[in-house]
């Protein structure tokens, strides 16, 4: 059998006429298949990619994006980069041309598709991790309270513990969400009863023009699970966030304790995208799985969860197309039995 390595590294060197390591040059006339993988017909890349060498972070071709999400599915991405600050943001924005641009986070709440991501895609886990403050003020009530600059790339459960530290409450539910804090303020994390909206006074993001734009709480529309930004293409790169001064003993037993009913309720140990689908009002999609027996429910390489029914898990061989029908199966079945229907929280990147 071949080591999983050289297995990757042979799925690459389908998808360039150069080899592993180089960027595509040329189009696939028909979907092949290599050590089980199927490859899918790509469009023609830029003429000219120099661009990339003024990148100060990481550019990387054909790189699967199975290694970059939390699920561990998805296919080749043409362009991978890490940008390392602002400047080469601005440097992605003024030379892609028409390529297309999907921005990526820790891969928490994402299916990529078999066939990978088209263009380019911006992975911001390796920078944008500063936390500047905090910096306290009296609140209107006369309450202690501190703001956070904080990067877009810092994992949420780092946050909490920071902000912890400082006695600031207001996010510790989060502290077992994963993810960075770019991707909970695109979906309106939330947990245990707190959401990244609530705590939310700005957030900056680099316009696809080249410019730094603040945009206040009132211009943003925290939804369940989803937030609506004003129109117009952006890269997120910091917040600040408004914390509550409490009691740090209180804050941190909190924490604990959250963390504690995460590793005994849900799948941790396994590989998955976090929660499928939003609860419906005055319910959980969780309890409405279960009780149409399908814990443990797989197809192909996906399965339900046992320990929690609103997670599918990757049981070592999972294609994205197993997760798709798994989706479609779980909606219909409990559409049936309860006239429910569910909402898919994940998001599915399909080409």
């Amino acid at each position: 059998m071949l080591h999983e390595s050289l297995k990757q590294k042979l799925i690459r060197y389908a998808h360039t006429s150069r080899g592993y390591g180089h960027p595509p040059r040329v189009r696939l006339e028909s979907p092949k298949t290599v050590l089980g993988q199927k490859i899918y017909p790509r469009k023609t890349m830029s003429p000219s990619i120099e661009w990339l060498r003024k990148i100060k972070g990481k550019v990387l071709y054909n790189e699967l994006l199975s290694k970059h999400t939390s699920i561990c599915i998805g296919g080749p991405a043409d362009i991978f980069i890490f940008p390392r600050d602002v400047e080469d943001l601005n440097t992605i924005y003024g030379h892609k041309g028409g390529m297309p641009l999907f921005v990526l986070g820790e891969g928490t709440n994402l299916l990529v598709g078999d066939g990978g991501i088209r263009g380019i895609v911006v992975c911001l886990k390796e920078g944008f991790k500063s936390i500047q403050g905090p910096e306290f003020f009296r609140s209107a009530d006369g309450g202690e309270s501190a703001v956070l600059k904080v990067g877009s790339g810092v994992k949420m459960s780092y946050l909490a513990k920071y902000a912890a530290r400082f006695s600031l409450a207001g996010i510790e539910g989060l502290a077992g969400v994963p993810g960075s804090l770019g991707g909970a303020l695109v979906m309106n994390a939330g947990a245990e009863g707190f959401e990244i909206g609530d705590v939310t006074r700005n957030v900056v993001r680099i316009t696809d023009a080249g410019k730094m734009q603040t945009l206040q709480k009132g211009d943003i529309e925290f939804r369940y699970r989803k937030t609506v930004f004003p129109p117009g293409d952006g890269i997120i790169v910091e917040a600040e966030l408004e914390l509550r001064k409490g009691d740090a003993r209180t804050i941190y037993e909190n924490i604990d304790r959250y963390l504690s009913r995460r590793t005994v309720n849900q799948p941790l140990t396994l590989p998955n995208s976090g929660s499928v689908f939003k609860n419906p009002p005055g319910d959980k999609a969780g309890r409405l799985i279960e009780a149409a027996g399908l814990k443990g429910f797989g197809v192909g390489g996906a399965a339900v969860s046992v320990k929690h029914a609103n997670f599918i898990v990757n049981k070592g061989n999972a294609k994205s197309g197993d997760v798709v029908r798994l989706i479609e199966h779980i909606r219909d079945v409990v559409k049936e039995k309860t006239g429910t229907e569910l909402e898919t929280e994940i998001i599915v990147i399909d080409g």
